[in-house]
């Protein structure tokens, strides 16, 4: 790793030599040569360069006003005293009640998104109402990248001579262990259902930069449309900008989320994915809403002894630790009355600090797993056990009344249950039309007919399939072979993976001992050895892989989803990691769960 890394700080000063922004990468990276542990800390020292840089080039005072859902992603790479020293004297919050320009300089940092950019140029012409602007007083930093549609917008709305566009994108930020992604808010909804394409270029640029640090993997293993095209952009950028030192005995599989929705459907297992899942994980930031109705909130990025400790495990062992740990602290609160006074001056000075931030950090954790169980209570074990039966093509018609006897009763989310009919779907052979016509009418009879687009979308996602045999003989008969060879090969993946049923296996801690997610699979097989490379490439390419120059020996893989990847995922990876003593680095779009994946579809 070290002489990797001494290689790529020489590419970029070759290539980047004048320009300061990556003469600050470079010192940073020199620093951390020493450091492996803290290497995947350099991306956010690259974002929060690359912001300073921008603002370096709008010189004198300035407020600075931050679309909303900017907030969290921001504060994981910059602070309010880094702002300072660049000029930045107020931030406000973006909103339509709230005009925050005035003589001074104002700089918008949004989305690149037709709503928020909508409010701007509302907050523009009405300035313009009152009174004239100065040239060159309205900046606005769009995130990722400036589009065609958003510049038309201003021009409709006539202030585009009025203002000066820059571009943002942040790198990947570090969320703990190996995980690192990108945060790109509903990328899921705008690449994978609304099929728009313009975010797949800041992900190829962010992984051109990463690879510049860490250097590129020989072998490649592709699969899905998205990945393909940004397996395609990426090799555009190493042509372009220069290319990385090449890392022998490495692997890079970049794949979309659609070639595993099972691990996104079922229900989680482990404390952060079950967090996650019922409460929301944003940024690394946990939100939780106490009963006297204050709010606690939790950056899990920041080191955190007893989150360290549960994070993947069982919820259930969870519950059982927060007990022998809540005494364990109360022991040593009880013991310090009962030190003298030499004895007390060193315990205040040592421990008493840890003590009292442990338990604080217990608490928080104690207040979410109630939240946790106040959510799924008694249904954890219903759903555990329909789903289990749904992936071993158990019972299919009981299966289906279990789904409508939760429906019946009330005894989950609208969420909830439509996971569970997706999950039905991908593992059962999809619905006939009957079913599906009886369930979508009870669907919509208990959570209301604005579900009823919804039922479309997921349809056009294939996650929830029709058959029927008599539209045969309509003309969508090249949708329907599609449709097949979909479910034809998740069903003989499930089988020929074994991703059901192996109870034994590692990963499958993630989802109780009832899944083994697809990702964690392939790269098993790629790193395990137990068959000849032709026999390897067969097998990947038998589910839609490209394989490029596959050689065994693999002992780091970079995996990378399109499409977000889930703490249940994570955690499986993190199993597999320690069990075959390789490394697992894995690169995301962002973080994904059930409700993010239905929510996309509404």
């Amino acid at each position: 790793m070290h002489q990797n890394l001494q290689v790529h700080i020489r590419i970029f000063k070759r290539i980047y030599y004048y320009n300061y922004f990556y003469f600050k990468i470079i010192c940073h990276l020199e620093i951390l040569i020493m450091f492996d542990k803290k290497i995947l800390n350099a991306f956010p020292q690259i974002s929060h360069t690359n912001l300073i840089n921008i603002l370096k080039d709008m010189p004198g005072p300035k407020d600075l006003v931050v679309e909303h859902r900017l907030f969290k992603p921001l504060e994981m790479f910059i602070d309010m005293k880094s702002l300072r020293l660049y000029g930045v004297e107020k931030v406000y919050k973006l909103q339509e009640s709230v005009n925050p320009i005035t003589n001074r300089q104002c700089v918008f940092l949004v989305s690149s998104n037709l709503p928020a950019t909508k409010i701007i140029c509302d907050l523009i012409n009405s300035c313009l109402s009152m009174t004239s602007l100065a040239e060159d007083i309205i900046k606005i930093i769009l995130v990722p990248r400036s589009l065609i549609t958003i510049e038309k917008q201003f021009e409709e709305e006539g202030v585009y001579g009025y203002i000066q566009i820059f571009e943002f994108q942040w790198d990947f930020i570090h969320l703990g262990d190996s995980l690192l992604s990108l945060e790109m808010i509903d990328f899921y909804k705008n690449v994978f259902v609304e099929e728009n394409q313009s975010l797949l270029m800041p992900v190829a640029k962010a992984l051109w930069t990463a690879f510049m640090v860490l250097g590129f993997p020989k072998t490649v293993c592709v699969n899905g449309k998205s990945s393909t095209a940004v397996y395609k952009l990426l090799n555009r950028f190493f042509t372009e900008r220069g290319k990385p030192n090449i890392n022998n005995g490495s692997c890079f599989c970049i794949l979309d989320r659609d070639f595993d929705y099972a691990s996104v459907l079922l229900t989680p297992c482990t404390y952060a994915s079950l967090l996650d899942q019922v409460v929301g994980i944003q940024n690394g930031i946990v939100e939780i809403k106490k009963n006297d109705g204050t709010t606690s909130i939790k950056n899990l990025c920041n080191p955190d002894e007893t989150y360290e400790y549960v994070k993947y495990k069982q919820f259930g062992d969870v519950l059982n630790y927060w007990k022998s740990k809540s005494k364990e602290l109360q022991d040593k609160l009880e013991k310090s009355k009962k030190l003298q006074l030499d004895e007390m001056k060193q315990y205040v000075t040592q421990e008493l600090q840890s003590v009292l931030m442990s338990k604080k950090n217990l608490t928080f954790h104690i207040d979410a797993s109630e939240v946790v169980s106040k959510v799924i209570g008694d249904k954890f074990i219903d759903y555990i056990t329909l789903e289990k039966n749904m992936l071993e093509n158990r019972s299919r018609k009981e299966n289906l009344n279990c789904i409508e006897d939760l429906l019946a009763f009330g005894k989950g989310s609208a969420n909830n249950i439509l996971q569970l009919i997706c999950l039905f779907s991908q593992s059962q052979d999809g619905f006939t039309s009957i079913e599906l016509n009886n369930i979508k009418t009870k669907f919509l009879h208990q959570y209301g007919f604005k579900y009823f687009e919804t039922f479309h979308v997921l349809e056009k996602m294939n996650l929830i399939v029709k058959h029927d045999n008599s539209s045969v003989l309509n003309s969508n008969l090249n949708r329907i072979i599609s449709i097949n060879k979909t479910k034809q090969m998740m069903q003989n993946m499930m089988q020929k993976l074994r991703l059901v049923d192996d109870s034994e296996h590692c990963m499958s801690a993630a989802f109780g001992g009832s899944y083994v997610p697809a990702i964690g699979k392939i790269i098993e097989i790629i790193c395990k050895e137990e068959m000849p490379e032709e026999e390897i490439v067969k097998l990947l390419s038998n589910y839609s892989f490209q394989v490029n120059d596959f050689k065994t020996g693999i002992k780091t893989v970079y995996v990378m989803v399109i499409g977000g990847i889930t703490y249940a995922e994570q955690a499986a990876l993190y199993f597999l990691e320690k069990s075959m003593n390789i490394k697992i680095i894995i690169f995301s779009t962002n973080i994904i769960n059930g409700n993010i994946l239905i929510n996309s579809c509404l």
